[in-house]
């Protein structure tokens, strides 16, 4: 038996309960497959669903076809449109790949403390924590160094 079909399955009322919580309002992607669609399939077809996405777990699979994104540009505002770098990129991915990253990483924050999955100075990719409390962190560390005589040293990197 694999570490993966020991652990807890994703119940059929956690998709049902995720199902309902999509937006009705975004345009299918690629797929054609909508949140309109989604939540509109009858109670057999959510249970064949979550049965598909346990089948996932246990065999350490996600299909190629949910790996495809449908990439579309954002123009960032008071920028030159003719410049490249004008635009921030938004990957589409289709609703069913999301749906089941949703449950996926419920089922993993169940399994496990995210704040042990993470170091405590990272702050993306977690709830409640943003940029804005980061800045106050590093201007704390700052402040505490100057007022304890000590040297504060710092590196920013940033990819393009």
């Amino acid at each position: 038996m694999s570490d993966v079909s020991a652990h807890k399955s994703i119940h059929s009322s956690r998709g049902q309960t995720e199902l309902t919580r999509l937006n009705t309002r975004k345009a299918p992607r690629y797929d054609l497959i909508s949140g309109q669609i989604l939540k509109r399939l009858p109670r057999k077809t959510v249970v064949l669903l979550t049965v598909v996405f346990n089948r996932m777990l246990t065999l350490s699979y996600f299909p190629v076809q949910w790996k495809y994104a449908e990439i579309i540009t954002i123009p960032k505002p008071g920028k030159p449109p003719h410049e490249p770098t004008s635009y921030r990129p938004i990957s589409l991915l289709p609703i069913t790949s999301k749906l089941f990253e949703r449950l996926l990483l419920e089922r993993i924050n169940e399994e496990h403390d995210p704040s042990t999955l993470l170091p405590f100075h990272q702050f993306g990719f977690r709830e409640s924590h943003s940029t804005i409390h980061q800045v106050h962190r590093l201007v704390n560390a700052i402040a505490t160094s100057l007022e304890e005589k000590k040297y504060c040293s710092a590196v920013f990197l940033d990819s393009p």
